[in-house]
């Protein structure tokens, strides 16, 4: 039991390990919360219980409602309705996710995660007002949960990055755009709310993903904000100076500084190699450990 706590302190401790963090975070949601409704169920009312979720946990369309109860706005990105979807959503963000963070870094994807739920909230709420005002029986504020929406956002950042990147599903090799657009699709048909929800954090995921290649990265504020939150923990370090040669490699034509991160351009030249010449397996090994000490240096 003892190694158990010590490994999930460890997945908290390392870094670039914001997936299965995440993974993490919905599993212990998911268990607190079964726990409550177990305890609610013999102890006391379990109608006490639904509301308490309902209202702390779960976000309200109605715009005043969300004014009243801000916090669900990052709560219900770690939310689940049973085991199957901890187990289904926690497997499409392992791997989704580990696709993200090998190209932006970890830090980056997490924030993709809860910026394309929170921004889901608001497309939804962008798109039931429309319907609203089209037709006045649409119905009352629904209630949004799920972590789904999330891994939307990042499945769909994923596909902005690395369009004609193949995976192997059930034995054959399916481009990632197409497997993506299908989810989307499923979820559309089998559960409206629940799809125009998962619409708007792919649309954000997708384009986040889009002007960052641009050189605008939207999210910027929110990701100094976890860069100061996990430097307040960390001891302050002795600035040693080193002299290294300003040697650097000729690969695929194109100079690489081994003394250098990486920059925006170079990243941007590795990914459209990618892309367009065969895979990651295209690389050499200098671009792979360039690629790699590029998506480090994002964390």
């Amino acid at each position: 039991m003892r190694s158990v706590f010590s490994d999930i302190l460890n997945a908290f401790k390392k870094n670039n390990n914001q997936i299965i963090q995440l993974i993490l975070i919905n599993i212990f949601v998911f268990l607190f919360l079964a726990l409550l409704n177990f305890s609610f169920r013999f102890f006391a009312d379990p109608n006490i219980y639904h509301a308490f979720v309902q209202k702390n946990l779960y976000v309200n369309s109605s715009f005043l409602e969300l004014i009243r109860r801000p916090w669900t706005l990052i709560a219900f990105p770690f939310t689940n309705s049973g085991i199957l979807d901890v187990l289904f959503n926690g497997l499409a963000l392992f791997w989704f996710g580990n696709i993200l963070v090998d190209f932006l870094g970890g830090r980056k994807t997490m924030i993709i995660y809860i910026t394309g739920a929170i921004f889901s909230v608001f497309f939804y709420m962008g798109v039931w007002s429309i319907l609203h005002i089209l037709n006045q029986n649409t119905g009352n504020p629904s209630i949004l949960y799920g972590s789904s929406a999330g891994i939307y956002a990042v499945m769909f950042a994923a596909v902005a990055l690395l369009p004609e990147y193949e995976l192997m599903f059930f034995r054959f090799f399916i481009k990632l755009r197409i497997l993506a657009i299908a989810f989307l699709i499923l979820s559309l048909l089998l559960n409206p709310h629940a799809g125009v929800l998962n619409l708007g954090a792919a649309t954000f995921g997708y384009l986040q993903v889009k002007f960052m290649r641009t050189g605008l990265n939207v999210t910027q504020p929110i990701e100094n904000f976890f860069i100061w939150l996990s430097n307040l923990s960390k001891p302050k370090k002795k600035v040693v100076v080193k002299k290294y040669s300003s040697v650097g490699e000729y690969s695929g034509g194109q100079f690489f500084d081994d003394n250098n991160i990486p920059n925006q351009e170079e990243i941007d030249y590795l990914l459209d190699k990618i892309n367009k010449g065969g895979g990651y397996e295209s690389l050499s090994k200098e671009e792979k450990n360039r690629l790699y000490r590029a998506s480090q240096r994002k964390d």
